[in-house]
Order: structure tokens, then sequence, then C-alpha cells
């Protein structure tokens, strides 16, 4: 749900109300504001995430839409409770009066294009990072003749025991062991193939 709150000119809470993030909540919401000319500004979180179809459609109608950037200050208002209208109160604030707000994130172009691959990046650095972690995990607390035999290996390097596919395992215990070091390293190595594409 996106919630507006309107404050008239003196800054003023007319009302709160909440419209669903669909094309249709996001004309109802624009048609509840009025006309753009007598609208001041539109303040919205997160014109790249969340609010990010909300700010596209309002700007294509005429408002003055502005990024309301949030402080690590606001997470933690002592005193002040946490909810929807409050947030929207607080935003449309800082929106009218212009401090802690800054022009929406473009959605277009290469800029855009870059921010996508940089997140999906991010993503499979994670993966990766956490998948060797959980590789030396399971090799630290493998059956000690697994671990006898692969001894002086890098997790990291060879991840996921790769090199153990010819390793016939004594025991079930030890075959689990390498089945799960190699579904990781699947995985694994489906993230770098999708960042090779």
């Amino acid at each position: 749900m996106h919630v507006l709150c309107l404050l008239d000119e003196l800054g003023r809470k007319l009302e709160t109300e909440s419209f669903s993030t669909d094309a249709e909540g996001c004309d109802k919401l624009a048609r509840r504001i009025g006309d753009p000319e007598k609208c001041i500004a539109v303040g919205i979180e997160g014109t790249a995430s969340y609010g990010a179809g909300l700010a596209r459609r309002l700007s294509n109608l005429g408002y003055n839409v502005v990024e309301v950037l949030r402080s690590k200050r606001d997470k933690n208002r002592i005193g002040e409770g946490k909810s929807d209208s409050l947030d929207a109160e607080r935003a449309a604030r800082k929106a009218a009066s212009g401090r802690g707000c800054s022009m929406p994130k473009s959605q277009n172009g290469w800029v855009e294009a870059i921010r996508q691959l940089n997140i999906i990046r991010k993503l499979a650095v994670a993966t990766s990072i956490f998948a060797v972690a959980c590789a030396k995990s399971l090799f630290t607390a493998a059956p000690e003749p697994l671990r006898r035999r692969f001894r002086g290996f890098d997790a990291a390097k060879d991840l996921m025991l790769s090199f153990a596919r010819k390793y016939k395992p004594a025991s079930a215990l030890e075959e689990a062991a390498l089945a799960s070091l190699r579904s990781g390293r699947k995985r694994v190595n489906r993230w770098r193939y999708a960042m090779s594409v």
C-alpha cells in the first residue's frame, strides 16, 4: 500500500489515506492530491525501489516529485511510534520544507541499467562468499578419513571439492558430506555463468 498524507499550505494535516500500489491505485492517489499546479511537492521515500512506480506516474502527470531521504536517526526516534501514517506525514513535512530531500533517481538510461547490473553482481558475490564459508564449515565437520584425504587443499580455491569426484565414500556420512559440497559447487557455478552472460 501507498499511504498519502495531505498537508495544507500552513502545514496542517488534512487527512491520511491508503492506496494500492497498482496503476489504478496510483491514479486514485493522484486524483486525491488534486491539481499538480496547486501542489508544492510530493515527497516519496524509495523512488528507486518500492516508490519507483508511483514516482514515475506522478512525474508523468506533472507533479513536483522529490525523494525523501531517510536518515538513520529516523529509524529509531525515541518517544515516537512507527507506522505508515506517521512515515507518510514525516515525508510530507520534509517535502514541504525541502529539508532532507533530493531529486528522484532516474529510472531510465544507462545509470539505471548499471544499477540493476550492480544489484545482481552484489548478490552473486555474496552468494559465492557464503558458499565458500559453507564449504569450509562442511569440510571442517566432515568425517576424519575424508578430511585426512583432502588435507592441504584450499577449500576456497578448489571450491566444493570438485576434485573429489573419484573419491569413493566409505560411509553414508561421507557420501552426504561430498554430495553437499558438490551441490554447493553447482549452485556457485550457475551464478558465475549467469554473471558471464
